[in-house]
């Protein structure tokens, strides 16, 4: 009795297991098909949508503005304030005020920011004085005149360029690695959610749907490449950073539309690598120039490169998880750019800057 009971129970247990290998097996062999389909040379797909994150761009732009003028006028934090909080209708661009959206909404580290609001409006008061270490005031070349903190920084480099990574690079990553989980079945408005958001993360790096890299974008071209988009061509030439993103923005939407999730997958990294890279490329070019020969003793070209290379370099607190930037490379990276810039910049063989430049030169292959 116990063996027919055994035998049985064994007879069961095969069966089972044998439909649990078919309805699997069932599963993986049949996957979604893949649609042929081909690669545009521009951001033209159909019910592509991505003007939440221009407008942000846009109002950037205008952020960055107002902080600047402290060069000659006196501005107040709670006027940048508006800027960052989307209110009192503060943009020229009365679209953007009426937006519903704002800056601080998606900006990572916001009262980080507001303190260099807080910090620029201070200085603007003293934008007739000269600077010197420890008081803040304004540096001359030539015609250009820049106002630094007591310790050489320009507080509008460091949001813009800080924010730059703070919000637009930060957004990017952090949408392109949610997309592979996204519906791509489902359309609303012609277009799935991944669709939407591969869309809202291109909106970011702020270059025309006709992007053309052998172009020498002026202001004259209203629709030009902004923050990020500019700098592909400033910093980013010498790693073919414009033709690389904006190619991977192009050929990862059309996989998308296809259902080519591994193409997508492969795009995600592209961007984001290469992205990282060019933060990198700008950031060792701003440690540079301080150590030039040609530049030393001229504070304000010293100190205007330190306090972009001070926001680009915090820009790498939002890079991917698979970076090739260690953490510890990082930190050491922040003690550099957040030593005074006096100190740096008379350092005996500017042994921090040429530190700095070795870990993004060995890590970026620059």
């Amino acid at each position: 009795m116990m063996m027919k009971r055994n035998f049985l129970y064994s007879t069961i247990l095969v069966a089972g297991v044998a439909m649990v290998s078919s309805c699997s097996k069932e599963k993986n062999t049949t996957p979604e098909t893949i649609k042929p389909y081909t690669v545009p040379t521009t951001y033209d797909f159909t019910g592509a949508d991505y003007t939440t994150s221009t407008q942000r761009v846009k109002m950037g732009v205008e952020l960055n503005s107002y902080l600047g003028s402290a060069n000659n006028a006196t501005i107040t934090a709670t006027k940048a304030g508006d800027y960052f909080n989307n209110t009192n209708a503060p943009f020229t661009d009365a679209t953007l005020n009426t937006s519903g959206i704002t800056l601080a909404s998606k900006t990572a580290d916001a009262t980080v920011f507001t303190g260099y609001f807080t910090e620029q409006a201070n200085n603007s008061t003293k934008n007739t004085v000269t600077a010197t270490n420890g008081s803040a005031g304004i540096v001359v070349s030539g015609t250009t005149k820049r106002l630094v903190s007591a310790t050489g920084l320009e507080y509008n480099q460091a949001v813009a360029k800080g924010m730059m990574g703070a919000l637009f690079f930060k957004e990017a990553v952090n949408i392109l690695n949610a997309v592979p989980n996204d519906d791509n079945t489902t359309v609303t408005n012609g277009t799935t959610a991944m669709q939407r958001h591969w869309d809202e993360a291109f909106g970011y790096l702020s270059v025309p749907k006709n992007y053309d890299t052998t172009k020498v974008y002026t202001a004259a071209d209203l629709d030009r490449p902004l923050l990020w988009g500019g700098y592909l061509a400033e910093r980013g030439k010498g790693i073919q950073a414009g033709g690389v993103i904006f190619g991977a923005f192009l050929k990862g939407r059309a996989a998308i539309g296809a259902k080519d999730y591994t193409v997508v997958k492969e795009q995600i990294a592209i961007i984001q690598d290469k992205w990282e890279q060019l933060a990198a490329a700008a950031a060792l070019e701003y440690v540079t120039i301080p150590t030039r020969s040609v530049n030393v003793g001229n504070l304000a070209t010293q100190f205007h490169a330190l306090s972009e290379g001070f926001g680009f370099i915090s820009c790498f607190k939002y890079r991917a998880t698979r970076s090739k930037l260690s953490a510890a490379d990082f930190q050491t990276l922040q003690s550099i750019i957040g030593t005074n810039f006096y100190t740096l910049i008379n350092e005996t063989n500017f042994t921090k800057l040429v530190q700095a430049q070795t870990i993004l030169k060995a890590t970026y292959k620059l």
